[in-house]
C-alpha cells in the first residue's frame, strides 16, 4: 500500500527524451519502478522510456490452452477408434489426413479461448503502482506519476521542473485519483 503522497510530473509530447531523463533521475534518487507510472495518450513502448519490460501471462495462458485443445482433439478422434475399432477394407484404422481437420480446428479453438479469457482476466487483476490522472493528459501531455520519500521531494522537484516539467503535488488532495 502506497502511503507517500503521488506527484505527476506532466511533459509536452515533443519532449520524450525529458520524461526518459526524468525517470532515470527519480530511479538515480532512490525511487522504485514499481512507484513509477508513466501515462500518455499515444503509446509508448517500455525502450523509448528505458522504463523495465513489462511481462504478460496472455502467450503462456494461450499456450496452455492450444495444447489443451490438442489434447481434446486427439482424444476425439482416437478414443472413440481404440474403444470401438472398425474395419472397413483397406483403410487404416486411423484415418490421418481426415484427423489433421480436427486436430488443427480444435488446437486454435483451445488457443482463441484461452487467449481470449487471459486477455480478460489481465485486465481485471489489479494494478499497485500509483494511481492518478490529469486531463491534460488527453491533450498530448505526457505524464509521470510516482511516489518518493519527502526526503526525496525538493532535490526531484528541483531537478524534474529544470527539465520542462509542470508538476502537481499530491493527487490524493486534489482529488484527480480514483
Amino acid at each position: 500500500m502506497i502511503t507517500e503522497p503521488i506527484h505527476l510530473a506532466l511533459f509536452e509530447e515533443d519532449q520524450i527524451n525529458e520524461a526518459a531523463e526524468a525517470i532515470s533521475i527519480l530511479r538515480s534518487q532512490g525511487v522504485p519502478d514499481r512507484n513509477i507510472s508513466v501515462i500518455s495518450g499515444v503509446p509508448l513502448s517500455e525502450h523509448i522510456l528505458g522504463r523495465p519490460m513489462s511481462w504478460s501471462r496472455v502467450g503462456l495462458i494461450g499456450l496452455v490452452g492450444a495444447v489443451a485443445g490438442f489434447l481434446a482433439a486427439l482424444a476425439i478422434t482416437y478414443l472413440p477408434v481404440l474403444i470401438y475399432p472398425l474395419n472397413v477394407g483397406r483403410m487404416p484404422v486411423f484415418p490421418i489426413p481426415t484427423t489433421l481437420v480436427v486436430v488443427f480446428e480444435l488446437t486454435m479453438l483451445g488457443l482463441l479461448i484461452s487467449t481470449l479469457l487471459g486477455v480478460f482476466v489481465e485486465t481485471i487483476t489489479p494494478s499497485y503502482g500509483p494511481h492518478g490522472y490529469d486531463p491534460r493528459i488527453a491533450h498530448g501531455k505526457i505524464g509521470i506519476l510516482f511516489t518518493c520519500p519527502p526526503e526525496v521531494d525538493c532535490e526531484s522537484y528541483d531537478q524534474l521542473v529544470a527539465l520542462g516539467a509542470e508538476l502537481t503535488h499530491n493527487l490524493q488532495e486534489r482529488k484527480l485519483w480514483p
